[in-house]
C-alpha cells in the first residue's frame, strides 16, 4: 500500500512525541556513564578476579604442600585412611582451580551482530556463566581453608 500524506503525517507525529517523565538528576549523566562501564567492563573485570584467585590459590596450595612435605606434618603413626584426610584442602582447592580456569576460558559464541537483543542476551547469558563459575571457585577455597584449619586443629590433638 503506497504511504498517504496522512500515513506520513501520522508517522512524523509518533516519533516526535514526548512523554511524560519526572525531572532528570543533576548526576543521571554520570550513571548513565558508569552503567555502560559496567556493561563494557564487566567480563573484563571477572575474568582478572578468576586470575587473582588463582595465583591465591596456587599460593596456599604451596605452602600447604610444604608444610606437609617438609615439616612432618602428618604423623607417622597415623593410619593410612586419616593420613587421606589431610589431602582433603588440596582436593577442594583443586576444584576451585578448575573453576577460575573455566571462567578464564572462552567459549565460542554465535552473535547476530545486527541484533542489539541478541548481543545484550548472549552477553549477560555469558556473564551469568562466568561469575557463577567464580562464585563456586570462591566457596571451594573457602571449603579449603576450613579444610586446612580443621587439619591444623586435629594435628594438634593427635
Amino acid at each position: 500500500m503506497p504511504p498517504t500524506e496522512d500515513n506520513r503525517k501520522t508517522e512524523i507525529e509518533a516519533s516526535q512525541m514526548i512523554y511524560q517523565s519526572p525531572p532528570s538528576e543533576p548526576d543521571d549523566n554520570f550513571w548513565l556513564e558508569q552503567g555502560r562501564k559496567m556493561l563494557t567492563e564487566s567480563l573484563t573485570n571477572v575474568r582478572s578476579a578468576a586470575g587473582a584467585m588463582m595465583t591465591g590459590l596456587s599460593a596456599l596450595q604451596g605452602i600447604y604442600l610444604g608444610i606437609l612435605g617438609f615439616a612432618k606434618f602428618i604423623p607417622e603413626e597415623t593410619t593410612l585412611v586419616k593420613k587421606w584426610f589431610f589431602v582433603a584442602p588440596l582436593l577442594c582447592w583443586m576444584i576451585a582451580l578448575y573453576q577460575c580456569l573455566r571462567v578464564m576460558m572462552t567459549e565460542l559464541l554465535e552473535v547476530n551482530l545486527n541484533s542489539p537483543t541478541d548481543i545484550r542476551e548472549q552477553n549477560a547469558q555469558l556473564l551469568r556463566g562466568k561469575q557463577g563459575d567464580l562464585s563456586k571457585a570462591f566457596w571451594w577455597l573457602f571449603a579449603g581453608l576450613m579444610a586446612a584449619f580443621v587439619m591444623l586443629v586435629l594435628r594438634l590433638k593427635l
